[in-house]
């Protein structure tokens, strides 16, 4: 009697699949709901990388003061390469890994696979997306390279220290990188670049004004102030 039973129910048309139209229907659905949901996952991954540089150029500041304090209230040098050096040649072979990823950007690490190849110890600056400011050790008047004491910049939290490097030289890493005056740092953070300041804070910036000053700025201007401490 049961058997009977489900056969009449199969018979009736109960037990049908999907409709053509039914499963297009579907399709559209998941295709509208994909397109809601990549973007904003892309937002919240991009959210995610500007706040972990943010984090890593905090960790630099830290290592920079620690070079400025055992130099006597002396900043590092400008030199691409130096000026690594100097915040680095005491930071130990134990956290290599760790300082790899403290002085690289996130997302200009991904643009640089070569990057991520060598021993941090074999090359430690070629493992660094950051660049220092050159002007820091620079006379605006002259342009000429001077040594700078902490102490010169009277308002610091004003003043570049590093930021988001600047590959202009489309080189396989940022070995040889530097911002300042005419090398304005790249904006990989949805248009806007990280920047670190002397007094340790970062903030994200998109104002070109600021960023991409092509000559010597006049001095008493907010650009000059920017790039020079003056």
């Amino acid at each position: 009697m049961k058997t009977s039973c489900r056969i009449r129910i199969r018979a009736a048309g109960f037990c049908r699949g999907f409709t053509l139209v039914e499963l297009l229907v579907v399709i559209a659905i998941i295709g509208i709901l994909a397109a809601i949901i990549i973007p904003t996952v892309g937002k919240v991954r991009e959210t995610a990388y500007a706040a972990q540089c943010a984090s890593n150029l905090r960790q630099v500041f830290n290592l920079y003061m620690l070079s400025v304090q055992d130099n006597r209230g002396r900043i590092p040098p400008d030199g691409p390469t130096q000026w690594i050096d100097a915040v680095v040649q005491d930071y130990g072979a134990a956290g290599k890994y760790e300082l790899r990823a403290a002085f690289g950007c996130p997302v200009q690490i991904r643009l640089k696979p070569l990057m991520v190849k060598n021993d941090i110890e074999v090359n430690k600056r070629a493992h660094r997306t950051y660049s220092i400011n050159r002007d820091l050790t620079r006379e605006l008047a002259t342009n000429q390279r001077v040594a700078r004491d902490y102490n010169h910049f009277q308002a610091p939290s004003r003043t570049v220290c590093a930021g988001d490097g600047n590959d202009s030289d489309n080189d396989p890493t940022y070995y040889n990188a530097l911002i300042g005056t005419g090398k304005p740092p790249e904006t990989p953070h949805n248009g806007k670049a990280n920047i670190l300041y002397l007094d340790g804070h970062v903030a994200a910036l998109a104002d070109q004004t600021l960023l991409n000053v092509p000559n010597r700025p006049t001095p008493g201007t907010p650009q000059a102030m920017f790039w020079f401490g003056e």
